[in-house]
């Protein structure tokens, strides 16, 4: 095989490798929990909102997502891995042999935040060239829950990816081990989870003016992990050896006196989390009791018999509002309705207020641009794109022209949804608010300090969200907006949800 060959051939296999590693690194976590109606194990994703028994076939939503989830890791005791790091430990201690005098299992808590970070940064490079530039990165961190005991694991890493993680059963974790306390309270993480959001995204090139860092999205959850405590006579020197239970290596050595010291500590601690219980609810439509179409990523359900759309909140459905753009006059037909949700904004900042479609377009410096628009007095929208995007660069430009537009429409029925060909809403309306401060930055004008100024003390209210389904059609690698031109790529669109 000519050696030109043989190089593409392996490129190719690297670039598959790689792929499947930042598949890997991405993944959701693997949940299980018995399902309520037959008791058999669902396993499912963590993003999951909705669950199907595969023995009994119950149609399920979870709730219970705006709390904190607690999961927790189950041991692998590999004997002869376990005997070949305890040796290991002795050899680095000088000690010849042993006697395991005492071995108990620890599940101990370690808090995992996950998220999207923004960061937008305006300033000037080395160069003196103005710089606007959006940086973003997936954060999925964790740290330890429990105070005065070091255990030699500051981080779960990505291991937990790779397992199936049940919920936290403190009866069936405490027949094998003992649970330790939660003692790094919700505010104390949340603390922890914001310094993180800096890491890897600092700017080392950039004479920085203005910075804006948001985590969007943001979940945080317990997992017990566990760990062996294995106590060993060896002389006069008995030592407290610490393993991680699934890996089965050492990660602490630890004299007699140590272990009690920490050990007391931790005792002391207490847990102050208030932790949300899951839960299921029916997957029938409140209104008219018929199954509502199974999409498990999806965040708004619509009930294709009554035309209602639902969210849950609180273990219960309740009703969104949700409006469908109707196609300008003598448009193509052909379309596919992308979710986009909808809100007004109030923006103040320094005696200074951001409010109507004319204050937008004097903030954001945009020409006409030929599309039809409301009143310059009436108040102006923001339009964030709810559908699952991949590229998050892409989303945020489709984002900016939208709301740079501010179109004008018509609606139409909305007993016609059952008839479009529609994407489902996989953005919260939650993560949508979060992402105004976001947005406004992607308006700001890269070369007008005074307008920079503003968004430095902007305080950003929303009111009137609902859905609103945009129609957009095909045009070769992109879906074009029927009504705006903007457009987007189709493969940053993720359908397979």
């Amino acid at each position: 095989m000519p050696r030109y060959c043989q190089r593409q051939i392996f490129a190719i296999v690297v670039a598959r490798k790689w792929a499947d590693n930042l598949a890997f690194l991405f993944m959701d976590f693997l949940l299980s929990i018995h399902c309520p109606q037959c008791g058999a194990d669902i396993s499912f994703e963590e993003e999951s909102r909705v669950v199907r028994c595969q023995y009994c076939g119950s149609t399920l939503h979870i709730t219970g997502r705006s709390g904190v989830f607690r999961n927790y890791v189950k041991p692998f005791e590999n004997i002869p891995r376990m005997k070949k790091a305890l040796r290991g430990a002795l050899k680095a201690l000088g000690a010849k042999k042993a006697l395991i005098s005492e071995k108990k299992l620890l599940f101990a808590p370690y808090w995992r935040v996950k998220g999207m970070v923004y960061k937008w940064v305006f300033g000037k490079d080395v160069q003196g060239r103005l710089v606007k530039e959006l940086k973003t990165k997936h954060l999925d961190q964790s740290f330890p829950a429990y105070c005065g005991v070091d255990l030699g694991l500051r981080s779960l890493g990505i291991r937990p990816g790779a397992l199936k993680l049940p919920f936290f059963d403190r009866e069936e974790m405490s027949k094998t081990g003992s649970v330790m306390k939660v003692e790094l309270d919700f505010k104390e993480a949340v603390k922890q989870g914001s310094l993180l959001t800096e890491v890897g995204l600092d700017e080392t090139d950039i004479q920085v003016y203005l910075e804006r860092t948001r985590l969007v999205g943001e979940r945080y959850n317990i997992i017990y992990f566990p760990f062996w405590m294995v106590r060993l006579s060896s002389g006069r020197k008995p030592r407290v050896l610490i393993l991680d239970a699934v890996a089965n290596t050492v990660t602490r050595v630890l004299t007699e006196e140590q272990w009690e010291v920490m050990e007391a500590r931790s005792k002391k601690g207490r847990s102050r989390v208030n932790i949300s219980k899951v839960g299921f609810i029916a997957f029938k439509c409140p209104n008219c009791g018929w199954d509502l179409p199974l999409n498990r990523f999806d965040v708004i359900h619509l009930c294709g018999t009554c035309k209602r759309a639902w969210i849950e909140q609180g273990g219960r459905f309740k009703g969104v509002r949700f409006e469908i753009a109707d196609l300008p006059q003598g448009a193509r037909q052909d379309v596919i309705y992308l979710p986009v949700w909808v809100f007004q904004a109030h923006i103040t900042s320094n005696g200074q207020v951001l409010k109507t479609v004319a204050d937008l377009q004097r903030f954001s410096k945009v020409l006409p641009s030929g599309v039809k628009q409301g009143g310059d007095q009436e108040r102006f929208y923001f339009f964030m794109p709810a559908a699952k995007i991949r590229n998050i660069l892409a989303a945020d430009k489709l984002a900016a022209g939208l709301t740079n537009k501010q179109p004008a429409y018509q609606c139409v029925p909305a007993e016609r949804i059952a008839e479009l060909k529609t994407m489902g809403v996989f953005l919260s309306p939650r993560a949508a608010g979060d992402m105004a401060e976001i947005l406004l930055c992607s308006l700001t004008p890269r070369n007008n300090r005074e307008r920079q100024d503003f968004v430095k003390d902007a305080k950003i209210s929303i009111d009137k969200m609902h859905v609103l389904w945009w129609p957009f059609h095909e045009q070769r690698l992109f879906l074009r907006d029927a009504i705006c031109g903007c457009g987007i790529q189709k493969g940053t669109l993720d359908v397979g949800c």
